[in-house]
């Protein structure tokens, strides 16, 4: 069973403790994303990501490295459009170093301006690999487009003039910015005892107390667009606007998604793929907030095919909105969709990042038979009601070359 408990100063404490285990999963999860930046920031979410691993007041980066390795376990990060996590899974005897070393990355950085330099030139061949990648270079496209003038819009890795502007200075004004004790959470899942975890954050306790800033949510703005590119294939993206992660009707909408494309069974990838042979793959998923969100729908298709791909995903959703799945449909997805649930309990960062999202999102962490109940609660006008709303403001974009015409 979770366990929470919150700091003088508002940082959280999570842990879901499986007495009997060898490893543990834990996270340092700060609100700061795309959202949190200024104008004249774009990128300084990720470029700090980046940056935190560099020197500290204590150690270099190669000391950092060389424990991290030494610890046999996976330390990594990841940077959002809402949300920033350090996290790595260890062995059970290395739990309180590692989170001694998150604090230190977190609270005493000694990055410079060499090393900003080095890691900005690092950024900038993720931008080159993203504009390599159509499917991610079409995503960061589209949703800039449907939240236009929005910090949440921006693209995560940034803009290049703005990371040639930046100078270190500059990021550690913004990271000191961003910690307050409102904005962290500390999740750990495994061999973890939460009373020695809490004892291990004595050097947090000196956050600040505050949250994060108040940011208005963007409004969405739809459209139908073709962008010519070079390549193989024609990108072909769905998006519609939803509520964030909180709403009563996310639970129908997870239901819904993963009718559409949630596996081997769902009915884009039956159409798409098993029926027509126009694509190789279809994907959905639901990009959750605070106070907003996107539902995705994305596949590829050879350019010729397009506008037949894009006719046959369409019916997909207007049949899906007319009727509904039927009972035995409804069933299967339930019972993929909770077995999903039972089996990520077994991956201890999988788990913890599902306890840090709840725990942030809705102000609690449910347990498996909540969520279990909630899925049997759904039915078949649910998920239609779920759908007409979405679709209804759906923005298209396909992206890649102009299809050929005799």
């Amino acid at each position: 069973m979770p366990r929470t408990s919150v700091l003088p100063n508002g940082v959280h404490l999570v842990t879901d403790s499986r007495p009997g285990g060898h490893s543990a999963a834990l996270g340092l999860w700060l609100v700061n994303g795309t959202r949190h930046q200024q104008p004249g920031e774009s990128g300084y979410a990720h470029l700090l990501e980046h940056l935190l691993f560099k020197d500290t007041a204590h150690r270099s980066a190669l000391e950092l490295a060389q424990r991290f390795d030494a610890m046999g376990g996976q330390i990594n990060a990841h940077t959002g459009r809402e949300l920033t996590a350090i996290h790595g899974l260890v062995p059970q005897h290395h739990l309180n170093e590692l989170l001694a070393l998150f604090q230190e990355l977190l609270l005493e950085p000694a990055f410079d301006d060499h090393d900003l330099a080095a890691e900005r030139e690092v950024v900038f061949q993720e931008m080159a690999m993203v504009e390599d990648t159509p499917d991610e270079a079409a995503e960061d496209f589209a949703v800039e487009q449907v939240w236009p003038g929005h910090p949440l819009g921006l693209p995560i890795l940034g803009e290049r003039a703005t990371l040639e502007a930046a100078t270190a200075r500059g990021v550690h004004a913004y990271l000191r910015r961003q910690l307050q004790g409102g904005r962290l959470w500390v999740v750990a899942v495994g061999a973890v005892d939460h009373d020695e975890l809490a004892a291990g954050c004595e050097a947090l306790r000196r956050l600040p107390t505050g949250g994060a800033p108040a940011v208005p949510p963007p409004a969405f703005t739809a459209f139908q667009r073709h962008v010519a590119r070079d390549g193989s294939q024609t990108q072909l993206q769905w998006l519609m606007p939803v509520p964030g992660f909180a709403d009563a009707g996310r639970i129908a909408r997870t239901v819904a998604d993963a009718l559409l494309g949630g596996g081997y069974s769902s009915r884009l990838f039956q159409e798409l793929r098993e029926r027509r042979g126009l694509v190789y793959d279809v994907h959905t998923r639901l990009e959750l907030y605070a106070d907003t969100g996107l539902w995705l729908i994305q596949t590829a298709c050879e350019p010729r095919q397009a506008d037949a791909c894009r006719k046959a995903t369409e019916a997909v959703l207007a049949t899906m909105i007319e009727a509904g799945p039927d009972a035995a449909e409804l069933e299967h997805v339930r019972e993929h969709i909770g077995a999903g649930l039972v089996l990520e309990r077994d991956d201890p960062e999988a788990h913890a990042e599902r306890l840090a999202r709840e725990s942030i999102y809705l102000g609690r962490v449910p347990d498996l038979e909540e969520h279990l109940g909630q899925l049997q609660e759904v039915g078949a006008g649910d998920v239609r009601r779920a759908l007409a709303e979405a679709w209804s403001r759906r923005a298209h974009l396909a992206w890649g070359p102009e299809p050929q015409r005799r």
